[in-house]
This record gives structure tokens, sequence and C-alpha cells, in this order.
């Protein structure tokens, strides 16, 4: 094979296999009706065989309505997949709790059999209001994962995320604040960074928390405008 082949095989790869693979969880949400999903609500999906009515989804509405009543209202309009099982979790990408994938052209929360509840619909969707207000690229390049995990917790009311329920000192809660990157963030230690990073969000302004992220839309850092 000619090297001028082998070099439009790899070029290919690069642009079109490399994308595919990353933005894969989103895609697949792009893809959930052929995948055998069907739309019970709004931009939220089901199996096809799941049963539950709507009055069985009321934990997104409340989620939704505990981050408007801690910071305002949402603007955020994500594609949610419900998901019964492990396998189907598998099928996105995602974990049996919640994962929330993002890529330039959607915002999809994939909500795993362990996080049908209040507290996790709220905490994703805190993740989505920040895609929603700052948009992907932004997201991805100016905003600390550790704080990110941080305010999503502040609505997220899981006894063991509680502040009075955290027993950090004050090294370990700064030592957090180093970890930029997701996969600085998600490690083997992942437990005590979100309870460091709990502690570590507890003087945030929430009134003034989209106005916040709109100064970082607008071209101004994280330190600048959080001053953490």
């Amino acid at each position: 094979m000619k090297k001028s082949s082998l070099f439009y095989i790899g070029l290919s790869f690069i642009l079109f296999g490399a994308p595919i693979y990353f933005f894969k969880g989103a895609i697949a949400c792009e893809i959930a009706s052929p995948l055998g999903y069907k739309e019970v609500l709004p931009n939220v999906f089901v199996a096809k065989d799941d049963s539950r009515d709507v009055q069985d989804l009321e934990f997104l509405s409340l989620g939704a309505l505990r981050v408007s009543d801690m910071f305002g209202e949402m603007i955020a309009v994500p594609i949610m997949i419900l998901t019964s099982d492990k396998n189907e979790s598998d099928n996105f990408f995602a974990s049996e709790t919640a994962t929330s994938h993002f890529s330039p052209f959607n915002n999809c929360l994939v909500i795993g059999p362990k996080g049908h509840n209040t507290d996790v619909v709220a905490h994703e969707l805190v993740h989505a209001e920040i895609y929603s207000r700052l948009g992907w690229l932004s997201q991805l390049l100016k905003m600390p994962r550790w704080f990110e995990e941080g305010v999503s917790l502040i609505v997220d009311f899981r006894e063991p995320f509680l502040p009075e329920n955290i027993s950090m000192n004050e090294e370990e809660v700064e030592a957090v604040k180093k970890l930029f990157y997701g996969h600085q963030f998600y490690n083997e230690n992942t437990f005590n960074n979100y309870r460091s990073a709990r502690l570590a969000v507890e003087s945030v302004d929430k009134s003034g928390f989209y106005a916040n992220l709109e100064s970082m839309k607008q071209g101004e850092s994280f330190d600048d405008v959080f001053g953490m």
C-alpha cells in the first residue's frame, strides 16, 4: 500500500473516528428512538417496554424545581435518558447512577437505575445548566471539574455529601482545587474528592451564580469571577 494511502487512512480516522469515539455517549442519546426508546415527556426517553407512567417521573420536575429554587430559573433543556438496569446504562456509556454527556451539538443526561431520585437529577441538571450558560467549549476549557462537581452537590442532599456530615481538613479542601480536569478528579479518591469539593464551594454566591457564568462566557477567567 502506498504511503499516501496510509496517510489518508490515518487522517480519516483522526477526522472522523476520534470524534465519534469521544462523543459516543452524546451520539447514542441522539439515536435513542432507533435504539428502542420512547419519548414520554419532552426530551425524556425510556425503554419502549418501560411500563411507568408520567406520574412515576415526578422526581424529574422536583429536581428541576430544586435547582431553580437554589440558583434561579433554569434555561437548560437537556435530553434525558432513563435507564432501568446496568445493560441499558452501558448502551449509553453511562454509570448505574448518572452520567452527563456534553458535545458541541447536544447536552444529554443518562439517569441510571440508582439515580431515579430528586437528588441525582438535581445534581445532573446543574451540570446541564452550566453547559447551557457557558457553551460546550468554555465549559470544557474554563470550568474546573472540582468546582462544577462541588456546585452540583449544593442541590444534592444525599447524606454523605451534606456539609455537616463531611470531616475534611483545610489542606484536603485546598488540594481538591488543583483537580481541574475530569481525569484528575475521577480516580481512586473520587468519593473524597466529591466531599472536599462540596466544602470548597460553601461560600459560592448562589443568587449571583448565573451572572458569574455569564461573565465567564464573556471572556473573564474563572479565578477573576469566582475568586476561588
